[in-house]
């Protein structure tokens, strides 16, 4: 969705997608506006990042050296939690290295805070649905379908930054290495 000044946007997350099948069609159940807009299983590590519009190499440069600098992830997707009045998700343990990478882009990007909201830090989570809105869920539906897929592991050996190219419509800009 483009930010408050029109500009489309981008963010930094790591793609799930691909990784389980079960998992991932639990998703596209549970969160269907997520398919037109090209959004895949993912777990957030920066939203919004820079708007497109402002985005260039340098930036990508700059991006890309932070995360070739720190290892690989792995971790488990292990029961569905819920930010009230807005989403349930998965949540990943261990989680103090996926912490470690977001803590570490927000200082490198002060003028982008979390969400949007200066000094928020929010757990590591891979959101499954909404509970507000036309397609809502409830998080109880969300645990029915999703714990028994419980615990998923996870290799993630990039981060992906996402481009907004029209409203409400994203898709791959590029990948960014994790140390080898």
């Amino acid at each position: 969705m483009p930010d408050a000044h029109g500009r489309l946007e981008s963010y930094l997350t790591l793609v799930l997608e691909g990784s389980n099948a079960a998992l991932d069609a639990a998703h596209r159940e549970l969160y269907p506006e997520r398919i037109p807009e090209n959004i895949p299983l993912c777990m957030t590590v920066l939203y919004p990042w820079i708007p497109m519009e402002e985005i260039d190499d340098a930036e990508i440069e700059r991006a890309a050296a932070y995360f070739a600098g720190r290892p690989s992830l792995s971790f488990d997707l292990v029961r569905v939690a819920e930010f009230p009045a807005a989403v349930a998700y998965a949540v990943p343990e261990p989680d103090d290295e996926l912490r470690a990478n977001m803590r570490g882009v927000y200082s490198l990007y002060p003028q982008c805070p979390p969400y949007g909201r200066e000094g928020f830090d929010p757990p590591p989570h891979c959101t499954l649905g909404r509970l507000v809105g036309p397609c809502a869920i409830t998080t109880e539906e969300a645990r029915a379908r999703v714990e028994p897929l419980l615990p998923a592991h996870y290799e993630v050996g990039a981060v992906t930054l996402m481009e907004e190219y029209e409203p409400d419509r994203m898709r791959v800009a590029t990948t960014l290495p994790f140390a080898a």
